[in-house]
């Protein structure tokens, strides 16, 4: 009866750590992929996005920018501020480098795999597809699914959006009701930013080469798309105003 008591009381150690050790193995996977999700969403132009609006709704804002009627007074940390600002204004330029060599790269994988097709050397083809994984990873039909979506799906859904908002939700003053619906239909009209660039650069993922060619795409039928969806939209938000 003893030996059967100190048998049950082993089994019953092993079962606690068996499940300690499950546990802590649960746990750890989860912080990894919290970490994982963190490293990948919190990139330099979202913290930089986020510190922003909290400077701006706290009375930190003081700090770095003249807040008086007059005008006439220099904020303490003015002189950081229009630092930062001047090296702000490259992040235009270096997006659209990073865009462009993307694009360039993309292209050049393409060229080089329709040589080698054509030379019909296998070796050289199975070595083009190979270093083609990123640009051949979304095929003509999804970038082509992508560009409509955005510039076609989104601009629709936008307008339905804001007039259930208009009517259903929102008071807007009539004196900015105009400009406060225009720019609610602009943030679901304009292409993809190039700053997706950016994050997906540091993000170290293997489809840099493809969003390239998916943000070239919505740029290039910007002039047409966007053109017919910003006029609907002025119009519209003209008659909302009334």
């Amino acid at each position: 009866h003893k030996q059967q008591q100190q048998q049950q009381q082993q089994q019953q150690r092993r079962h606690r750590r068996t499940f300690s050790f499950s546990e802590y193995r649960a746990v750890d996977s989860m912080w990894t992929t919290l970490r994982n999700i963190s490293e990948r969403c919190l990139q330099p132009p979202v913290l930089g996005a986020v510190f922003g609006i909290l400077t701006a709704i706290s009375p930190a804002r003081a700090w770095f920018v003249d807040l008086s009627p007059q005008g006439n007074h220099v904020a303490p940390l003015e002189w950081l501020f229009d630092g930062l600002y001047s090296v702000g204004l490259t992040a235009v330029p270096i997006n659209m480098m990073i865009l462009g060599c993307n694009l360039s790269n993309s292209y050049n994988k393409f060229m080089a795999t329709r040589h080698a097709k054509k030379s019909n050397d296998d070796v050289a083809v199975a070595a083009a597809v190979t270093t083609t994984d990123s640009a051949s990873s979304l095929s003509m039909r999804t970038m082509v699914g992508i560009v409509i979506g955005k510039m076609v799906v989104m601009p629709c859904l936008g307008f339905l959006l804001v007039v259930l908002l208009k009517n259903y939700v929102l008071n807007i003053p009539d004196a900015i009701d105009a400009p406060f619906y225009l720019v609610l239909l602009i943030v679901f009209l304009t292409p993809t930013a190039n700053n997706v660039m950016v994050m997906v650069e540091l993000s170290g993922s293997n489809t840099k080469e493809g969003i390239a060619n998916v943000i070239a795409m919505q740029y290039a039928a910007a002039p047409i798309i966007l053109s017919c969806t910003m006029t609907i939209a002025i119009g519209y938000a003209l008659t909302m105003s009334h």
